[in-house]
Parts: structure tokens; C-alpha cells; sequence
């Protein structure tokens, strides 16, 4: 079991980028010089809330509205525009079929294995979604067990998540349909390949976890929304599922009425049949800790006495003990032993002590605790006992990121994944004993990696702290003051921006272009100091670190503010737009994907409220409703400023954030600009916040985000 939980509704995916594998087109076009562009008509209102005795206007209210039938009609009309403007951008046409030769590669996920048989995750290269395969003789004897290809017409109900069970004889597997968070869970039989009768419905934010006997598993669900895509999700409940059982019959494991807005996770952990329960209020890194006791019919939970303000999650135990990774007394985290009936701190022996270096993961495989740290912004892999002796380093392939681990039975071998910027995702057999990885499966790339380089470089933000950032470019791309340059950057809850494969950025710089990653404040590359650096109050922190980056390329000849880009996804999303705002004297161009733009309302949809760790909300306080009205995306657009030509790109189906965040932008930016640069909005129909998409979207995506960025920092 991992030691870090999958982090939920604030995940927010990197760019999905796609790479070149036909002749790249130059960077030279320049942008489109037709007459201003005549946007869709938007109805302003005189709407107005009061915050704290100030008036703050909302003109576009009704775009919150997705049954409104002028909202219908906008989207309608700002679809339509986005797209005849997009399709007639320059180098639209050759940007799509590079996206699509090299969207269409192979590609094998790090396998899990239960039972004895072997289950992973491929894709042909040809097909909207992967496949689950399963065997007992390894990848080249591989059987189909689930496609999910076969689930819709266009490709866009994707296999969300599966759990095998401890057997190996089951997997409960679970749909998503368009990109939502919300997820349909089903029981596949392996041996005959048929579903049981079993569906297991409003869950999201949440996998099963099966369990010792494989006669069930523990789930995460909420109460039928009024509005799937729009009603606040609150009261969760974790439940368990006996197989055959209706799931109206589940019984309730944990659920507290008197905290509606709770996040309970259910998971095991190696070396005990113990299930543990992940408490948290949302987004926030602070947790405890829980575990089930008693009848599955008559569950108890028994509560671990932790402090509540720390971080904790269980990487192995035994009858007695727990070792937990934590960030008590160690913001850079540590592990510990706990004796589950002396849980108090002063009771913990210490096991694998802070460093200068972040822990990112623990997995117990073999007896043995396998430590992932990140260092400078990559990944690390050292080897500890129980006791905590370091057995030595583990050798990776170079300056990447570790982006799975996966126990291969209880000998000692594992599954190990890894990417770089310019390694697609390969899988590696690892042997704990003699710390040694090989090759299970490589990707082929249809580029030479050696033709790029990747470098760490530093920079400084407004208040000196040192910012680092990954400049990828060709070799032979050297600073001549006006290289089209894209920067990337996150910047928000605790999550890490680490090397990782981006088709699209090689892409990028086989035209000429430099791609640039930001480690901002705000994420968790330093520890839970440089999260909290970039939170509540602080968070302005975030965007001058990224407006230090650019300044940075600027200053060192890389590029110009008009060849310069600012891109980001999610939090990221509001990042581009805080940097829109703040700085249009920096950029030539801003991308701003599925982002939180409305720091006043974002609490008031879906899962919001959980991001409140992070940001602070508008009805906290005075101080805080007018920190956030500061930076506010929406609440900053000016009428006298020349912004760079914008593309705000959304779904329709983002159950997680909502696309109002970006009517709303799209609609003032275009009212305060009608005569300036192009303040487009892309609104995809059968798209959600970016996870499962299908091969036919990704390529759609690339090629319009390519060939505006082509158009105005080329």
C-alpha cells in the first residue's frame, strides 16, 4: 500500500501533452491580424452580493445556470466561435496530425498483482481507452478483462479505477462517464470474465478496498445528488459490500452527521487484514486516523489518538503495530512505529528520521520499507528495514519521477514506474534484495532523446525566496532573446510538479520552443513549509513566484513577453488567470484550463468547500474576503488594460470545477476587450476535469492548444 492516499477532488492533471512524430511545423506564424472578433451577446444583470458590507457586483450570475436557456444559448454561440477560430489558426490542420501520429504510441501501466495472476492497464495506440488485461504468465500472455471501448460510441466512458480482490478471483472495477468525478462500481468475475449483479452507485473521490477474505469490500458514497454536476457533495459515508448484496443493504461502517463535510477513505496496508480509515476535512493535509473493529453486519471504528494537526497514513503493520509516515514535528515528513494501544507520541519510536529531502512514498514490499524522496523536484528510492537501517540506494533510470510502486507477492519484488520529460511511462521490475531494476516494459518514442536536454535552473521571487524551475529545449535551441518559451506551473496543495512525459511539450520544442516547468510555492516539493508558504494569506506567494520565472527567461535571453506563455490546470488554471490579470505585461499569450476563478464562490458547487484549506473563503472573515477579492481572477479584469490573447479552455461535464468559473471569466474578459486581443472560451461537451478522455479529445486538446500557442508567442 502506498503511503501517501491518492489526493482527491484537488488533483488537477498536468497538461496532457502529446509529441511529434511527423515534421514539425516553425514557430514564425504570426497571430491572426482579421478584424476583432464579434463575441456571443451576454445579458449583464445587476446582481450584486454583500460581503462584509462591500458590494461586490455579479453581472453573470445566470451563467452559473446550466438550465438556463440563455446559458444554453451562450455556450452554443462561444463553442461555435472558438471553433471556426481555432480550425482556421495557421498551423491547426498540421499540429492535428502530429497529435494524432504520436497520441497514437503504446502504452502499458504498472501491473498489480493478487492471487497469483497479474492485472495492468494497455492501450494499442489506436483505442479512446485503455484496457484491463489479467495472466498468470506475464505481459505477452496477457487476456482482455475489461474494455471499456465497448461502453460508449464516442469513447468517453472510461475505466475509472480497479481493485482486485486479495484472491485474485474478482476485480470491482468503476466507470466514469464524460469526464466525471462520479463513478459506477461493478464486480467482474476473472474466471468467467461476467459481471456479478452488483452496481454500487454515487461514489466518487475514492477507491474500494477489498476485504482479507475477498467476500466484499469497504467504499466511499454520498447521498443522491438533486444535481450531479452541481450540488454540494457532503456526508460521506464509507460502507461495506458483501458480494450479491444490494447496495441499499450495505451497512454503514462511518458517518458523521455533526461533520458533513469529512472525507473518510478506507485502505489496508501490508502485513494485517486491519482496515484503516483516512480522515480528513478536505484538501487540507491534516488528517487522523481510524481503524474497523467488530462484525462487518455491526461495524465499530476505533479512533487512534493523534494530533489533529499533523499528517498520517499507515504504510505497514502488524498485530501490535503500525508505521506510519507522518509530518509530526517533521514538515518534510517521517516514519514512525506506533503501538496501536499506546498511540501517544511519546510513546513513538522513530524510524526513518526528516531530512533536507521531502518523502514522497513508503511501500513495505518484502519486509522491507522502500522510501521515495524527492530532491530538487525528482524522485530518489533508498531502502530501509523495519528498524529502520538503510540498506542502500536504488538506482534509477535519471532526473524523473517514481510514479508508482506495487508489490510483485511477498518476495520481495515489485513494480516500479517511471517518466522523465522525455521517457514516456515505463515499467521496471524491482528486486528489493539486490536493489536492482530491469525492464518490464519500455514504450518506444518516436524522437531521439538525446536531441534535448533538460535543466534545473533557480530563480528568485519578489520576497528572495529561490524558486527552482525545468527548462526542457532541444540541444540545439540556445538563448537568442526570443525563443517561443511556455510556462507551466501548479503552485497549490501540497502536490509536487515533477518531471513527467509531455508529448505536447516535445512537440513544442521540436519546432524551436522552449518548455518550462515552475516549482512554485503552494505545491509539496519542499515539504509541508513551502505548502503552507503558498496557502490562505500567502497565497500571492504562488503568483510571484511564477511571475519571478518569467522574469527569470526574460532577464537570461530566452525570450521576450511576447513570445512568452503562461499555461496551468485546476489551481493551475487560476494561477494563469491570477497571472493574466496581474502581469499582462509579461505574457503574449495565457491558457487558463478548467481554473478556479471566482475566489468568492468557489465553496458554493460540488466539492469546493474542500479547497478552503488552501485558499481561505470569502464568509471566513473581513480580511480574508478582501485577500481574496485582491487576486480574485474575475474580480480583477480592468477595461483599460490590453490583455494577450487568451484561451480559456473547459467541459461542460467538470463536476469538480465547474465550467461557471469560466463562463463567468470568459464573459467579463470579453465585455471589458471586445476590441483587443482574441478572449476565447473552448467548451468541450463530453468532457470532464481532464481524466479520461478519449484518444479522439486528447488529440483535439493538443492541436488547439498547440496552434493558438503557434498563432501569438510563435
Amino acid at each position: 500500500m502506498s503511503s501517501k492516499l491518492p489526493r482527491r477532488m484537488w488533483i488537477a492533471p498536468l497538461v496532457v501533452i502529446a509529441s511529434l512524430g511527423v515534421a514539425a511545423p516553425s514557430l514564425s506564424a504570426a497571430g491572426p491580424s482579421a478584424s476583432p472578433l464579434v463575441y456571443p451577446p451576454a445579458e449583464r444583470s445587476d446582481h450584486v452580493d454583500i460581503y462584509w458590507g462591500t458590494e461586490v457586483p455579479d453581472p453573470y450570475r445566470w451563467l452559473e445556470d446550466p438550465a438556463d436557456a440563455r446559458t444554453t444559448a451562450w455556450v452554443e454561440a462561444e463553442e461555435a466561435l472558438a471553433r471556426d477560430f481555432l480550425d482556421a489558426l495557421p498551423t491547426h490542420a498540421s499540429r492535428e496530425s502530429q497529435m494524432t501520429a504520436l497520441l497514437r504510441q503504446p502504452s502499458v501501466g504498472s501491473p498489480t498483482t493478487a492471487g497469483g495472476r497479474l492485472f495492468w492497464t494497455a492501450n494499442d495506440g489506436t483505442q479512446a481507452q485503455s484496457v484491463l488485461y489479467t495472466s498468470t504468465a506475464g505481459r505477452n500472455a496477457g487476456t482482455i478483462l475489461i474494455d471499456p471501448n465497448k461502453l460508449s460510441n464516442d469513447g468517453t466512458v472510461s475505466l475509472a479505477s480497479w481493485v482486485p480482490s486479495p484472491d485474485g478471483r474478482y476485480v470491482a472495477w468503476a466507470t466514469s462517464d464524460g469526464g466525471s468525478d462520479w463513478q459506477t462500481w461493478r464486480v467482474r468475475d476473472v474466471r468467467t470474465g461476467r459481471d456479478l449483479r452488483d452496481r454500487l452507485r454515487w461514489s466518487k473521490f475514492c477507491a474500494v478496498t477489498w476485504s482479507a477474505d475477498s467476500a466484499g469490500f469497504y467504499y466511499c458514497r454520498y447521498p443522491r445528488p438533486a444535481d450531479p454536476l452541481e450540488s454540494v457533495n457532503t456526508n460521506m459515508q464509507v460502507r461495506f459490500h458483501a458480494l450479491g448484496s444490494r447496495q441499499s443493504d450495505n451497512p454503514v461502517v462511518y458517518a458523521d452527521p455533526q461533520q458533513p463535510e469529512l472525507f473518510v477513505t478506507p485502505y489496508s496496508a501490508a502485513g494485517s487484514s486491519r482496515i484503516w480509515l483516512f480522515l480528513s476535512d478536505g484538501a487540507t493535509s491534516n488528517n487522523t486516523l481510524a481503524f474497523v473493529t467488530g462484525d462487518r453486519q455491526a461495524p465499530r471504528v476505533q479512533r487512534l489518538s493523534l494530533d489533529i494537526d499533523a499528517s498520517y497514513a499507515v504504510v505497514a503493520q502488524s498485530r501490535r503495530h503500525a508505521w506510519l509516515l507522518t509530518t509530526a514535528e517533521a514538515p518534510n515528513w517521517r516514519v514512525v512505529r506506533v503501538d496501536i494501544r499506546r498511540p501517544a507520541s511519546r510513546n513513538w519510536v522513530e524510524v526513518v528520521p526528516e531530512s533536507d529531502r521531502t518523502i514522497s512514498n513508503v511501500t513495505s514490499i518484502g519486509g522491507r520499507l522502500v522510501v521515495t524522496f524527492e530532491e530538487k523536484a525528482s524522485s530518489r528510492v533508498e531502502v530501509y528495514s523495519r528498524g529502520g537501517d538503510l540498506q542502500g540506494a536504488v538506482r534509477l533510470p535519471g532526473i524523473g519521477t517514481v510514479t508508482s510502486l506495487s508489490p510483485n507477492g511477498d518476495r520481495g519484488r515489485a513494480f516500479l514506474g517511471y517518466t522523465s520529460y522525455l521517457q514516456p511511462r515505463k515499467v521496471l521490475t524491482f528486486n528489493v534484495d539486490q536493489r536492482r531494476l530491469r525492464n518490464w516494459y519500455s514504450p518506444p518514442v518516436p524522437f531521439d532523446p538525446a536531441d534535448f536536454v533538460t535543466e534545473q535552473v533557480w530563480t528568485t521571487s519578489k520576497d528572495g525566496t529561490r524558486v527552482p524551475a525545468f527548462v526542457s529545449r532541444l540541444r540545439s535551441t540556445t538563448p537568442n532573446g526570443e525563443r517561443p518559451t511556455w510556462l507551466y506551473g501548479y503552485g497549490g496543495f501540497n502536490i509536487s510538479i515533477t518531471p513527467a512525459y509531455s508529448p505536447d511539450a516535445i512537440a513544442w520544442m521540436r519546432s524551436g520552443g522552449v518548455y518550462v516547468v515552475a516549482n512554485l510555492r503552494g505545491g509539496g516539493e519542499f515539504g509541508q513549509e513551502w505548502h503552507q508558504a503558498g496557502t490562505l494569506m500567502r497565497k500571492q506567494n504562488v503568483f510571484d513566484d511564477f511571475s519571478g520565472v518569467a522574469e527569470w527567461l526574460i532577464a537570461n535571453d530566452w525570450t521576450t513577453p511576447a513570445h512568452l506563455a503562461a499555461n496551468g490546470v485546476s489551481n493551475g488554471g487560476l494561477l494563469a488567470g491570477a497571472a493574466l490579470t496581474q502581469r499582462p505585461d509579461l505574457f503574449g499569450a495565457v491558457i487558463p484550463e478548467v481554473g478556479v476563478l471566482d475566489m468568492l464562490r468557489y465553496q458554493y458547487f460540488t466539492i469546493g468547500y474542500a479547497w478552503a484549506p488552501d485558499y481561505g473563503r470569502s464568509d471566513d472573515s473581513k480580511e480574508m474576503f478582501e485577500y481574496l477579492l485582491g487576486y480574485s481572477p474575475l474580480h480583477n479584469v480592468k477595461t483599460d488594460v490590453d490583455y494577450p490573447a487568451t484561451l480559456i479552455m473547459t467541459a461542460e461535464r467538470d463536476d469538480r470545477v465547474v465550467p461557471a468559473h469560466s463562463f463567468k471569466f470568459a464573459a467579463t474578459l470579453q465585455h471589458a476587450n471586445p476590441d483587443g486581443e482574441p478572449m476565447l472560451i473552448r467548451i468541450e461537451r463530453q468532457g470532464g476535469h481532464g481524466a479520461g478522455a478519449s484518444l479522439e479529445q486528447a488529440v483535439s486538446r493538443s492541436a488547439d492548444r498547440l496552434a493558438f500557442l503557434d498563432a501569438y508567442v510563435g
